[in-house]
């Protein structure tokens, strides 16, 4: 009896080091996973903001719901994500604030700043190329 339990101790340290490798594949697996869809996010808003900017002088109030819908779309991307990349993704989250303001702004009567909604784009595009980077 005695030789099965050392036998079954020796495979139990044997394993731990396999286990914390295991373990560091899956969370390197997961942080890939998350930053596939957080890097879609992006671009996906990215391409949307193009358009929803066009639009905001026109139609302000549909501008804000698309931009209200991407706002959700990368916060929850955001949450799937930690550290720099996490940071993109609030970065171009950020972005898209500028935007809705913009929006809300245009609904009240108020002239779209177009330099505003040009800066808006742009760092959307500066999130999307750092959280290529940082992924």
């Amino acid at each position: 009896m005695r030789p099965l339990m050392s036998t079954a101790a020796l495979l139990t340290v044997l394993a731990l080091p396999g286990c914390a490798e295991a373990e560091e594949i899956a969370r390197d697996a997961a942080g890939q996973a998350g930053c596939a869809v957080a890097q879609q996010a992006v671009a996906d808003a990215e391409d949307r903001v193009r358009q929803v900017a066009k639009d905001i002088g026109a139609n302000p109030q549909a501008a804000e719901r698309e931009l209200r819908a991407l706002a959700g779309v990368l916060d929850g991307a955001a949450q799937q994500l930690e550290g720099e990349a996490q940071t993109q993704v609030q970065r171009a989250r950020e972005a898209v604030d500028g935007l809705l303001v913009e929006a809300r702004q245009a609904a009240d009567g108020t002239r779209v700043d177009e330099v505003a909604v040009e800066e808006g784009q742009r760092e959307l595009d500066r999130a999307l190329e750092a959280l290529a980077t940082v992924c």
